[in-house]
């Protein structure tokens, strides 16, 4: 199987500069959260709620390491059990922050922006408190003008559900068109195109980036590092 096209340079420069802010994704771009299948603890906590109120979970669920879906789970077939699964999912994703690592070229890159002038928001699908503790953690926090994680006990608004970007727009008084999502799921990128904002697919490998592309990002990145270069050379314009 071929290799997917990663975008050049010039043609996320083309994508950035019709845009002024950046709506950013957590897990990927900025923090590798679960690394090496760390998942697993934290899936199988948010599942112990769900199996203690007598509900069954069938396979895959059961033994899945995505702890969102799980809670996406919960919310349609256990949903007294619910609020006890989010706080499992919250607490394991506050935990993993703390020993999870910078993504490279993450601090590059919000450096890269906030020398341009271009304001960040994170928009997650994991818990704000997880997200401000690792920034905090590693002196990210005030390269970030807000965060939008998770609402509590309401997976059904995790992205690619649109309701989060609009109140980001609000958050930053922008418009649609003068925003970019970065992210690395194909859940970003379906987000972004829900809500008419531009996007780059942050891709590590090709089988994401495959994907990425046919979920219609308008450009792809193997690199943070790449794309805080694509907001220098537009700074220096």
């Amino acid at each position: 199987m071929p290799p997917v096209h990663t975008s050049s340079l010039e043609e996320l420069t083309a994508v950035l500069e019709r845009t002024e802010n950046v709506l950013l994704d957590f897990d990927g771009p900025v923090a590798d959260l679960f690394p090496s299948g760390s998942g697993t603890k934290i899936a199988d906590e948010t599942r112990t709620p769900i199996l203690r109120a007598g509900v069954v979970i069938p396979e895959p669920l059961a033994s899945t390491v995505e702890h969102l879906v799980v809670l996406e789970f919960a919310a349609e077939h256990a949903p007294e059990a619910l609020e006890s699964a989010e706080q499992a999912a919250v607490a394991g994703e506050i935990a993993s922050a703390r020993t999870a690592p910078v993504t490279p070229g993450a601090g590059d890159f919000l450096s890269a922006c906030a020398a341009a002038g271009r304001r960040v928001g994170i928009i997650s699908n994991n818990a704000a408190p997880a997200i401000e503790g690792f920034l905090e953690l590693h002196g990210l926090r005030d390269q970030v003008e807000f965060i939008l994680g998770r609402p509590f006990a309401r997976p059904r608004l995790m992205k690619p559900d649109p309701t989060l970007a609009f109140e980001a727009l609000r958050a930053l008084r922008s418009r649609p068109d003068q925003c970019c999502m970065v992210g690395d799921a194909v859940t970003d990128i379906e987000f972004a195109r829900h809500a008419g904002v531009r996007s780059v697919g942050y891709a590590k490998n090709a089988e994401r980036g495959r994907q990425l592309a046919a979920a219609g990002a308008d450009a792809i990145t193997p690199t943070m590092s790449d794309l805080a270069a694509a907001v220098r050379l537009l700074g220096r314009g």
